[in-house]
């Protein structure tokens, strides 16, 4: 007996299984879970109001692209162990060809929402569009409708601060009162709905992000038991 004999592929693959195994479970989970939240955000009302009237609709386009890669994680997850317990090269192949387009898309989806660098550099963009509204918010009915919109969702007042307003000659409106205190509110539209999106934003790019590491190193797997399927058909015959 030669040492081959005890190191032919068949003993390398249960573990390539196991991780394959192992791998497909934790990325069924955050593909559900990325599904879950793209459907939670998609459904946002206040989300969709945003999006018509300033230029972050690369956010509302995320959400589509969340649900289209959680549905075909849920479906490519399951075909990943199907095809490595009934051990088909056919199987493995679809598996990673479709697992190819994921990535892809999973890169798309954190370009869309982290575009714009966060913190200050996006609460500018956002702060210049909304003082557009702000100038408009006598004469343009929607725009007089969205600054009241967000400034009674994220309790706040004005594109920077309640002296917006009073710069173009206009009154507090009362939207920018709180409800229980009746006192104007002090924070900043600006700065409310840049931590509203980056909350949103950071949610989606994160498991994006974390679906796309654990898609690199099942390819890996993936190719390493494809490769052990071959060398042991060889072996075999």
């Amino acid at each position: 007996m030669t040492v081959w004999d005890f190191a032919t592929p068949d003993s390398a693959l249960p573990c390539f299984k196991y991780f394959i195994f192992g791998f497909n479970f934790v990325t069924w989970c955050l593909g559900a879970t990325l599904l879950t939240v793209g459907i939670i955000i998609r459904t946002d009302d206040t989300l969709y109001e945003y999006t018509k009237a300033l230029e972050i609709q690369r956010y509302y386009i995320s959400t589509y692209i969340c649900m289209a890669i959680g549905a075909l994680i849920i479906i490519i997850s399951f075909i990943g162990c199907l095809g490595a317990a009934v051990e088909s090269p056919c199987l493995l192949a679809f598996y990673v060809f479709i697992t190819g387009i994921c990535m892809a898309l999973e890169v798309t989806c954190c370009v869309l929402v982290w575009k714009t660098a966060g913190g200050e550099a996006l609460q500018a963009e956002l702060t210049e569009q909304m003082l557009n509204h702000i100038r408009m918010f006598n004469t343009n009915l929607d725009s007089k409708r969205f600054m009241n919109l967000i400034q009674y969702r994220l309790v706040c007042c004005g594109a920077r601060d309640r002296l917006d307003y009073e710069n173009y000659g206009l009154d507090d409106p009362a939207s920018c009162s709180s409800e229980r205190t009746n006192n104007i509110n002090i924070r900043s539209c600006g700065e409310n709905l840049r931590r509203y999106l980056e909350k949103r934003g950071g949610a989606i790019g994160g498991i994006s992000v974390g679906l796309l590491l654990l898609h690199i190193f099942s390819l890996g797997f993936n190719a390493c038991l494809f490769w052990g399927l071959h060398q042991l058909s060889r072996y075999r015959y």
